[in-house]
């Protein structure tokens, strides 16, 4: 049941690209994915080429049955690679949505199809800030990775990750929580210093980073991941290696350039 939440105390800071793009290395590694929307934003699926005006998503049924189970709502978009889109709403049934999700045990119980699967690999996207579905997932989450862009806005978002301050607890009670520091120019002299300031600093919880990367904004344009839009990029690198250290700390198997769910895994 290997789940990473990405979310972010900070908006703009690429949760979503970053989200879609590790489903794309995972899945074409021969790792099957489920990458899930829980922004009610619904920007999601349209990096997995599906239309503006498909609006399917895990939330329509929420009013006439609120225990409906989402895999219903799964869209197979290529091979290992599964996205559930939050869907156009209203109101009303993200109110609906959030107290089920305040419900204990309601993601396990109810929705184990995905969520206590054990041989797929979830990714869920967040709003910005702190969420009724972040504190939710936090309870299946394996590991935590909190994307941040390497401008003067971090510095107090290290501190509020330190201070716990985000879910008013620790992010992760498994494997913990890990830094991405997006979008960085290192010709940029702030850049430069808020990546030595993170070495310093969050050393432990720093993943790693991925360069700024016009292909990143042009294969978004396209629909499409960046690696598949240009794999000689330096973001398609940055994320692949991102890839492979989650697959280590998650405990998959990492063979030959393939990342596979280890079956033996600890659950």
């Amino acid at each position: 049941m290997p789940v990473i939440s990405i979310c972010s105390p900070k908006g703009g800071v690429g949760k979503t690209t970053l989200t879609s793009n590790l489903a794309y290395v995972f899945a074409k590694a021969g790792t099957k994915v489920v990458a899930i929307d829980l922004d009610p934003q619904n920007a999601m699926r349209l990096y997995f080429g599906q239309p503006l005006q498909d609006d399917r998503g895990f939330i329509s049924k929420i009013e006439t049955d609120p225990n409906a189970d989402w895999v219903d709502a799964l869209i197979n978009v290529d091979r290992n690679l599964f996205v559930l889109p939050f869907g156009k709403s209203r109101q009303a049934q993200r109110l609906i949505l959030d107290a089920k999700l305040a419900e204990e045990g309601y993601l396990r119980d109810r929705q184990s199809t995905i969520f206590c699967n054990p041989d797929i690999l979830v990714l869920a996207d967040f709003p910005p800030g702190y969420s009724v579905a972040l504190k939710a997932l936090s309870e299946v989450t394996d590991l935590t990775l909190v994307p941040l862009i390497a401008d003067a806005a971090s510095i107090s978002q290290f501190s509020m990750l330190q201070n716990d301050e985000l879910l008013e607890g620790p992010l992760n009670h498994r494997l913990g929580y890990y830094i991405v520091l997006n979008m960085v120019d290192n010709r940029i002299k702030l850049n430069r210093e808020i990546q030595e300031f993170a070495t310093h600093n969050m050393s432990e919880h720093l993943l790693g980073m991925v360069h700024a990367d016009t292909s990143v904004v042009e294969a978004a344009a396209l629909q499409q991941p960046v690696a598949e839009f240009n794999h000689n990029s330096s973001a398609a690198f940055d994320i692949e290696v991102l890839a492979k250290k989650l697959a280590t700390i998650l405990g998959f198997e990492v063979k030959q350039g393939t990342i596979l769910i280890n079956p033996l895994r600890d659950q």
